[in-house]
């Protein structure tokens, strides 16, 4: 991730070894668009609000390439086409003239062209009444913002300030620093990379897990591959009255690719939970030995609740594990408690939420610092929930989830991921990529669920489960539409 100022360096360096501006915006805008076109299926109307420079110039690529596939495009300028940049004059004068029209049925996409990364400070008119206009439109008639490299009114370098808040921004080629500050947030929304090859990505710095890095850890199957190879996973979880977290975490591993999923739970759940399991997943009696199970991934804590036999058994599984073990709610609600922090290290996946990360570590600091922290004290991979999921292990750069949506809100989610990255580790993954993975799946599985017709108010664990599928080939998609031309 860099500064603005040096990502201006990178787009001179780019320029002085042969790249024109011109040929940017239109990679840049055509990989914008392919991206709206993926995720949103039916034509609308597109609002494309406009400052002067060269922001609005990718906007405008943007709304050429959504008319020629049927969207009707209206234009919101802050300023006389005369005061835009030169460039993105002519980007205007590209567009199709049409009729001024009323808001036609379909989705309603505001694109915001307001300022690039030179500005800085409060928006001032004409472009603060802009911003407040598409805000308003959001609220009001369901539009979904989309911000050009980051949300207008924000700093891009620390993440201050805001004032258009985005459902989602396209970061162009190096993401800026600022976009993954705690503050930005609520700005930003989803991140989608826009990648660029004349503005390749440095490697040692905080990165964004996107389709493209996603598909690079997820190669094809081979024709000869056996369900042993996709790997063996073991749940421990499930408790009275949670029974269910147990279920939608056999269902995460199942749709995450495991060959093999096996539940285990004390002999008096069978009755309750062999209805709700899917018929792929063996229900087997949990042992007093909990170290006695094998399997290619062990999944602890979903639902567990936190008797003394759990937390005694959990230790020795930590201490004498043979497979990487994923840590999830009451088996990390059992290390907080006890400050065991002895028997994790490499080969554990913690996947604390806010609440478990405070009792694990701290309340206090920015959310880097904190999952930094606790890698270091822990020795193990660690993944951090939030609506901006970071995934790190000790000494390694942080990595940032980009998809995911505040539809994911509800009780559950945890569990299924939980499945999830039971099954990438079983296939073969290793904590971090599997974090990495699972992360982005999930969130992209939900975001594909509301373009299919599921709202904020109806999603659940389940369907997010159901979409996994459609999830793991939009990898695949996105990388394809990020990187072809014509």
């Amino acid at each position: 991730m860099l500064k603005c100022h040096e990502m201006q360096a990178l787009e001179e360096k780019a320029f002085a070894a042969g790249a024109t501006p011109e040929q940017l915006m239109e990679k840049v805008g055509l990989r914008m668009a392919r991206l709206i076109l993926e995720d949103v299926l039916q034509p609308g109307t597109v609002m494309v609000f406009l400052g002067k420079g060269h922001n609005a110039g990718d906007a405008l690529v943007v709304a050429r390439h959504l008319q020629g596939a049927g969207w009707t495009v209206r234009i919101r300028q802050g300023y006389p086409a005369a005061e835009m940049a030169e460039l993105s004059q002519r980007k205007l004068s590209e567009l199709k003239e049409q009729p001024e029209p009323v808001l036609r049925p379909g989705p309603l996409l505001l694109l915001d062209g307001l300022v690039g990364i030179g500005a800085s400070g409060k928006l001032r008119s004409p472009l603060g009444e802009l911003a407040d206009e598409m805000n308003s439109l959001r609220a009001s008639h369901g539009a979904e913002t989309i911000a050009m490299d980051f949300p207008s009114g924000l700093n891009a370098d620390v993440g201050s300030g805001g004032h258009v808040i985005a459902d989602q921004t396209f970061t162009v080629g190096v993401p800026k620093r600022g976009l993954v500050a705690d503050t930005a947030t609520p700005f930003v929304g989803r991140l989608s990379l826009i990648p660029v090859e004349e503005l390749p990505l440095p490697k040692k710095t905080d990165s964004l897990t996107t389709g493209q890095s996603v598909n690079e850890l997820l190669p094809p199957r081979a024709f000869g591959y056996h369900k042993g190879q996709a790997g063996r996973v073991s749940i421990v979880a499930g408790s009275p009255g949670m029974w269910g977290a147990a279920v939608l975490c056999a269902q995460g591993a199942l749709r995450g690719g495991a060959g093999m999923v096996t539940l285990y739970a004390k002999s008096e759940a069978a009755p309750i939970l062999q209805p709700l399991l899917d018929p792929e997943v063996m229900l087997k009696t949990l042992p007093e030995d909990w170290s006695t199970i094998g399997g290619d991934a062990i999944v602890i804590g979903p639902g567990l609740g936190t008797s003394k036999s759990s937390r005694e058994m959990l230790f020795k599984v930590l201490t004498e594990r043979k497979c990487p073990v994923v840590l999830d709610a009451d088996g990390l609600n059992l290390i907080a408690a006890a400050g065991r922090f002895d028997c994790l290290g490499k080969g554990v996946l913690l996947t604390p939420h806010p609440g478990e990360m405070a009792r694990l570590n701290s309340s206090h600091g920015t959310r880097a610092e904190r999952v930094r922290a606790l890698a270091e004290q822990s020795g193990s991979t660690v993944l951090f929930k939030g609506s901006r999921t970071i995934v790190t292990e000790p000494g390694a750069k942080l990595h940032y989830n980009t998809t995911g949506h505040p539809a994911m809100a509800t009780g559950g989610q945890g569990d299924t991921l939980s499945g999830v990255l039971g099954a990438l580790l079983a296939g073969g993954l290793s904590p971090l990529e599997a974090g990495r993975v699972g992360a982005w799946a999930c969130g992209r599985a939900a975001e594909i669920a509301l373009s299919e017709g599921e709202s904020e108010q109806s999603l659940t664990p389940t369907r997010i489960s159901e979409y996994l599928g459609k999830a793991f080939r939009s990898a695949r998609i996105r990388s394809r539409l990020c990187l072809e031309n014509d």
